[in-house]
């Protein structure tokens, strides 16, 4: 089991390289790439001497990372214990997905008005990449990357950032459900209706899209937290 793990963390930091990140940054996102893709499973101990070792680095950043990922909730740091991968209650998640809707609907509506052509093309490449893909983990990723591309005229990092924050959260329960054809096909229609109302700047049906995409969302998960 350890060194399984300690295997899937130095496959999760071979993608990542070339590591042109400051140490701390680049742990970080090794171990929250691990934590959203199931490697570090809710309720799992994290020891800085094991993570130190399977990426080659010495304990401080692995300690400064462990402060980033329980800023994000998705580790809890005990005095004298070390740290623990932390798992999600039935009313923490039903929060966080109710903070997804108010953050995202209402960035969208922001967006809208001043979404580019470019920004379109660029959702639209991202669904057509989805409809041929199969591998979970890329998946998850393009899921984001196509909510985010909606986004980003919006040009607010620290929006961005707190989005992200909701998303690292849920995303690791639900990743198990990109592998299933029947959630992958009715999020790629919940996704291909919703770029159609924000090509035709309809901001009031492609904000109730995305409200009924992340409460759907929110319902596939709940069975997946009660576990």
């Amino acid at each position: 089991m350890k060194e399984q793990i300690s295997f899937n963390l130095g496959r999760i930091a071979s993608e990542m390289q070339p590591r042109s990140m400051a140490a701390r940054d680049w742990v970080f996102q090794v171990l929250r790439a691990a934590i959203v893709r199931g490697v570090l499973p809710g309720g799992m101990p994290l020891r800085q001497d094991e993570i130190s070792t399977a990426l080659s680095v010495s304990h401080i950043p692995v300690r400064e990372a462990f402060r980033q990922l329980e800023a994000q909730g998705l580790v809890r740091i005990y005095p004298n214990r070390g740290a623990l991968v932390t798992k999600l209650t039935l009313e923490e998640m039903e929060d966080i997905m109710d903070v997804r809707a108010l953050l995202e609907v209402g960035a969208l509506r922001e967006a809208i008005p001043i979404m580019t052509i470019e920004t379109i093309e660029t959702a639209q490449a991202v669904i057509d990449e989805a409809q041929e893909e199969t591998e979970p983990n890329r998946l998850e990723e393009l899921n984001s990357c196509f909510h985010f591309t909606l986004y980003e005229p919006l040009q607010n990092q620290m929006l961005f950032r707190l989005i992200e924050q909701m998303h690292a959260n849920v995303d690791r329960y639900i990743r198990i459900y990109y592998s299933e054809p029947e959630y992958h096909a009715v999020s790629k229609k919940q996704h291909f209706e919703l770029l159609k109302a924000c090509r035709e700047h309809n901001v009031d049906l492609a904000c109730s899209i995305l409200n009924e995409h992340i409460c759907s969302t929110k319902a596939l998960l709940e069975p997946r937290i009660k576990e």
